[in-house]
């Protein structure tokens, strides 16, 4: 019948149906297994990692900086601890509720504005208020804020002993910035560090900075702290010691500061180690008020340019006291008699060109030595024209000019010297005699930082040997082991003959003696220099005197340079003559009066 055909048909559909419907539940179980299998077991401890990290959060406390000392033990930089309160967020777009504010603000008394603290990877923390007292601390915990997801976290804030004048050796520091973190994640750095930013802070940041630690906290789905996990104690950083004698750091600066000029640097060596014992830049800054802060808006109306380190950054021409190497390559290399007289007249004419001396009614008749006593332009625009150009180049490099020193701090610059073929690409102008002139006096083009005079005339002291200058002597870690110590380098030895040593020390000698650096004779010490000025096309003259003492022994080797100072004799030599009295502890005149009356 046709009935039953249609109940076969029927069946059959079905049965076609029910294999499609089977097929399908059978595709959707492998692509199912499939996907379990990929997510369990290839996948699975990557995603167990990021389920861990969902459900423990960590809030961070920064581990305390170790310690910056000088040379004997007086803290440079050291911590101050202060809490932080945080508020963890129950998802990544809420913020702490107005009346979690108004709680707060009850407590401490003052106004407070939630910030968003990008420290943790996974997640944002707010600080609600920092600098917080034991008493606010303990409130905030008696009102039970925890509850509402506020904590309290210890934290530290740097303080310098002496910012001003201390400034530019220990830096500062300050939280990390997203363009460090991208360049120095792979050395372990992360968003809400706190980094060295110039000075010995930034050059040994990796010993001085330590570990963060904190509490891991356990929270449910919707973010609701459950539990304290775990608490790391932070590990304080290693303290360093530096080589500075705070004494004659505090002499050079005050003496600088209260100079007719009021800016330059200064830069005290040990001369038989090169460990720096002094190094000033004036003005300084308060290291304690631009923690944090960018410095070129702490510096962008200030003209004096605090923030700029003079000592190792800045170029100036080193006028007269270049003389010290055209002295030595004349002595070198023409093997002139000491003995013999050149007759200054106060000018020297070369072509149409009038070359004038510092002493305008001329020095009279001079010989090697009193002409460097006396510093006259008129004897060395000679010896100049007989070196030539390139013997001039050469000991100015074989005087390690023109490169860094190699100092253990940052932002160090080179210097220049000047030679023909930098003129000829430059101005499209060939090297002329003239050039030739004011180069043998340390004019024109050429340029030095106080650190590599200080550096040279160390080396002077030495009879060639130079010390590499070095600011940190050691690092010392929380179990008292030494993790960093300074081992002395040396430069290539300035090689120059044996009359050419005796007659340089001979004369810077006599320069302190009975020259222009008399004001630095001392009593029962030996001094020897050289006073420089270096013109200035934009203002007054720079001062310079580099020195080293005692001559028959030499501790400790110096360079002073007062930026506007005029002459070197007259500014840059008393300060000189303060910081060896305060190194050999020798009464000043003054003082002397004072007792005896």
């Amino acid at each position: 019948m046709v009935w039953q055909k249609e109940g076969q048909f029927a069946y059959k559909t079905f049965l076609k149906k029910h294999k499609v419907i089977l097929v399908f539940f059978s595709f959707l179980f492998v692509c199912l297994s499939i996907r379990l299998f990929y997510l369990q077991i290839i996948k699975g401890d990557e995603y167990t990692i990021i389920s861990q990290q969902q459900r423990l959060h960590n809030t961070y406390e920064h581990a305390p900086r170790g310690i910056i000392y000088s040379a004997s033990n007086a803290v440079l930089a050291g911590n101050e601890f202060t809490y932080v309160a945080l508020y963890r967020p129950y998802d990544h777009h809420q913020n702490p509720s107005e009346q979690i504010v108004k709680e707060l603000t009850k407590i401490l008394g003052r106004e407070i504005k939630p910030v968003v603290d990008k420290s943790l990877k996974y997640g944002k923390v707010v600080m609600l208020a920092d600098n917080l007292t034991k008493e606010e601390m303990f409130k905030i915990e008696e009102k039970s804020l925890s509850s509402k997801g506020v904590s309290v976290v210890k934290d530290f804030r740097r303080i310098y002993s002496y910012p001003e004048i201390t400034g530019h050796i220990t830096g500062y520091t300050s939280k990390i910035s997203s363009q460090e973190v991208e360049n120095l994640s792979e050395q372990g750095y992360k968003m809400g560090d706190y980094i060295g930013k110039g000075g010995i802070e930034q050059a040994y940041d990796k010993y001085l900075q330590g570990k963060d630690g904190g509490w891991q906290v356990e929270v449910n789905a919707r973010g609701h702290q459950v539990k304290a996990f775990k608490y790391v104690a932070p590990e304080i950083g290693a303290d360093v010691y530096s080589t500075i004698d705070l004494k004659l750091q505090k002499v050079a600066y005050d003496a600088l500061k209260e100079s007719d000029a009021g800016k330059g640097a200064v830069v005290v060596l040990d001369a038989k180690t090169g460990a720096v014992k002094a190094l000033v830049s004036c003005p300084g800054f308060d290291t304690n008020k631009v923690r944090g802060r960018d410095f070129k808006k702490y510096s962008k109306d200030d003209k004096n340019l605090p923030l700029f380190n003079r000592a190792l950054q800045a170029h100036y021409p080193p006028g007269s006291i270049f003389k010290i190497v055209t002295f030595a390559a004349a002595t070198d290399i023409l093997s002139i008699d000491s003995l013999d007289l050149i007759h200054c007249t106060g000018s020297f004419e070369l072509g149409n060109r009038h070359y004038a001396c510092w002493c305008k009614q001329g020095h009279g008749k001079l010989n090697l030595i009193s002409a460097m006593a006396q510093s006259c332009n008129i004897y060395f625009y000679q010896l100049g024209l007989k070196l030539g150009i390139k013997n001039l180049e050469k000991y100015a490099k074989k005087f390690y000019l023109g490169k860094k020193t190699g100092i253990d701090l940052p932002n160090e610059k080179e210097g220049f010297i000047p030679n023909p073929e930098w003129k000829k690409s430059k101005s499209k102008v060939i090297w002329l005699k003239g050039d030739t002139v004011i180069f043998a006096i340390g004019q024109g083009a050429l340029c030095v930082t106080p650190l590599q005079m200080a550096c040279m005339i160390s080396a002077i002291a030495n009879n060639g040997v130079c010390h590499k200058p070095y600011i940190v002597d050691r690092a010392v870690n929380i179990s008292g082991n030494e993790i960093y110590k300074h081992e002395l380098e040396f430069d290539d030895k300035l090689e120059l003959t044996h009359k050419t040593w005796k007659l340089l020390h001979e004369a810077l000698l006599e320069t302190v003696e009975n020259g222009t650096g008399k004001k630095c004779k001392l009593p029962g010490i030996k001094v020897a220099g050289k006073t420089g000025t270096a013109e200035n096309p934009q203002g007054k003259d720079h001062g310079w005197f580099v020195s080293y003492a005692p001559v028959d022994n030499p501790e400790i080797a110096m360079a002073i340079f007062v930026e506007h100072g005029g002459g070197g004799g007259l500014n840059a030599v008393p300060i000189g003559r303060k910081i060896y009295e305060a190194y050999f502890n020798i009464a000043n005149d003054k003082e002397e009066k004072i007792v005896k009356q």
